[in-house]
């Protein structure tokens, strides 16, 4: 089932979190998240479990993903690409764009993209303290 995040997902949202980046507890606070009218965070429930999420920033005309997360044990079983089809089916009519930065190294995720219609937009360089970043974009049409 997904649905909207709430406070109470705190713990499970956030030992998630922590793979996408250590300091991720410090960097996103659920309650400013849930509490903030352009953030968006839905999670994916499984026999009372978030087994993944995904946060986006929602403006009028653009989507900007922020995170995209799905449990290990839970990966490719349709749980990332579910959350997506959500996502897209509560935005707007407005929404011309949808962006994202991965990781240049993280060849699932750009390959995952790639299959909703995302394409290569820039690099940006020393973007993770360690490696570059893809920005990716797709036009909604």
């Amino acid at each position: 089932m997904i649905r909207d995040a709430v406070i109470s997902d705190k713990e499970q949202i956030d030992n998630l979190g922590v793979l996408l980046n250590p300091n991720y507890k410090k960097l996103f606070r659920l309650s400013t998240i849930i509490n903030d009218k352009f953030n968006k965070l839905y999670v994916y429930e499984k026999n009372g479990k978030i087994i993944g999420f995904l946060h986006a920033i929602v403006l009028d005309e653009t989507i900007d993903i922020i995170n995209l997360i799905v449990d290990e044990k839970e990966r490719r079983k349709m749980v990332a690409s579910n959350l997506f089809d959500y996502m897209l089916s509560e935005a707007a009519e407005t929404v011309k764009m949808i962006t994202l930065e991965v990781r240049d190294s993280n060849l699932a995720a750009i390959n995952f993209y790639k299959n909703f219609g995302f394409e290569i937009v820039n690099r940006r360089r020393g973007y993770y303290d360690d490696e570059d970043a893809l920005l990716m974009g797709r036009v909604m049409k």
